[in-house]
C-alpha cells in the first residue's frame, strides 16, 4: 500500500496523534454520557438519544478538520476535505466498496444455514430491500462514514503508517476504533447495544485492514473509505447478520472469521505482488 500525503506534511506541521484521540474520545463520551446516566437512572431524556448518538458519531471528523486547520493550515485541511471528493477512481473499488462485505455477509448467513441455521428471510422485492438505497445514504451522512472518516482515515491512519507499516497502522487503529464505540455498547437503541463487544471488536479489525486496502488503492480516497464503511453498516440490517435479528450469534463469528480470511488474502496478495514487481525491477 501507498502512504499518504500526509506523511510527509506531518514532519513539517504535526498533527499529535495523541491530542486527536484525547479531544476524539472525550468529546464523543461527552455527548454519548447524559444517556449512560439516564441508563443507569432509569430515566427518560427530553430529546430522542439518536441525536445525541448521531451528534458523538462526528467528533472524529470535525477534531480531524479542525486539527488540521489548526496545526496544518488552510491548505492542508482543502487537501484532506479534497479527499472525500476524489471519485474518477477505478470501478472495481467502488465494487469492492459497496458490494464485498454483502458478499461476505452473504457467505457466512449460507454456512449457517449449511450448519443448521435457519434460512434467512429474504424476500425479492420485499419492502425491506425498497429502502436498502435510502438506508445507505442515511447511514453514509449521518450514520457514522461522513462523520468518522476524516479522523480515522484522514488524520489517524496517516499518522500511524508514518512509523508504523500500513498493515501494523491498520491493526493499531482498528483497536482504537473498536474501543471508541465502547460507551454504545451500554445504550439502547444505538447498533452496537445488541452485539458483543468481544465478536465486534475482532471485527471492527480486520474491516480496519480491508478499509486500508481501500483507501490507498483508490489513491486515498475517503469517498471510497465512507462508502465500505457505509456498506457494513447498512447490509448487515437487510442481511440479518445480527445476533439479535438472525437468532444466533454464529452468522456474526462466521463474518467475523471470512473478514479476518479477507484481510489475510489481501496482505498475503499485496505483499506478493510487491515481492513480483522488486523482482522485476531488480532483474
Amino acid at each position: 500500500m501507498q502512504q499518504t500525503y500526509l506523511h510527509s506534511t506531518n514532519a513539517i506541521h504535526p498533527i499529535p496523534l495523541s491530542t486527536y484521540l484525547l479531544l476524539t474520545f472525550g468529546s464523543a463520551w461527552l455527548v454519548w454520557s447524559p444517556l449512560l446516566l439516564a441508563e443507569y437512572l432509569h430515566l427518560t431524556l427530553p430529546v430522542p438519544s439518536l441525536v445525541f448518538i448521531t451528534l458523538g458519531t462526528f467528533a472524529p471528523s470535525i477534531t480531524a478538520l479542525f486539527l488540521t486547520w489548526r496545526y496544518a493550515g488552510g491548505t492542508e485541511l482543502r487537501r484532506l476535505l479534497g479527499r472525500a471528493v476524489i471519485w474518477r477512481v477505478s470501478s472495481v473499488w467502488y465494487l469492492i466498496a459497496i458490494a464485498g462485505p454483502a458478499l461476505i455477509m452473504l457467505l457466512a448467513m449460507g454456512v449457517h444455514v449449511l450448519l443448521g441455521g435457519t434460512i434467512p428471510d429474504y424476500v425479492p422485492f420485499g419492502v425491506r430491500w425498497l429502502i436498502v438505497v435510502v438506508n445507505f445514504i442515511l447511514i453514509l451522512l449521518i450514520g457514522g462514514p461522513l462523520g468518522e472518516e476524516f479522523g480515522w482515515r484522514g488524520l489517524a491512519l496517516p499518522s500511524l503508517e508514518a512509523r508504523f507499516s500500513p498493515l501494523w497502522a491498520s491493526l493499531i487503529l482498528g483497536v482504537i476504533w473498536a474501543v471508541w464505540h465502547l460507551p454504545l455498547f451500554f445504550i439502547s437503541g444505538s447498533a452496537q447495544s445488541s452485539l458483543p463487544f468481544g465478536l465486534y471488536a475482532l471485527l471492527t479489525i480486520p474491516l480496519t485492514i480491508l478499509i486500508t486496502w481501500v483507501y490507498h488503492g483508490s489513491g486515498n480516497s475517503l469517498l471510497l473509505a465512507m462508502l465500505f464503511h457505509a456498506a457494513v453498516n447498512t447490509w448487515s440490517g437487510p442481511l440479518m447478520i445480527s445476533p439479535e435479528a438472525a437468532g444466533s450469534t454464529r452468522p456474526l463469528v462466521l463474518g467475523v472469521i471470512l473478514t479476518w480470511l479477507t484481510a489475510l488474502l489481501v496482505v498475503v496478495g499485496r505483499r506478493r505482488a510487491r515481492f513480483q514487481k522488486e523482482k522485476l525491477e531488480n532483474e
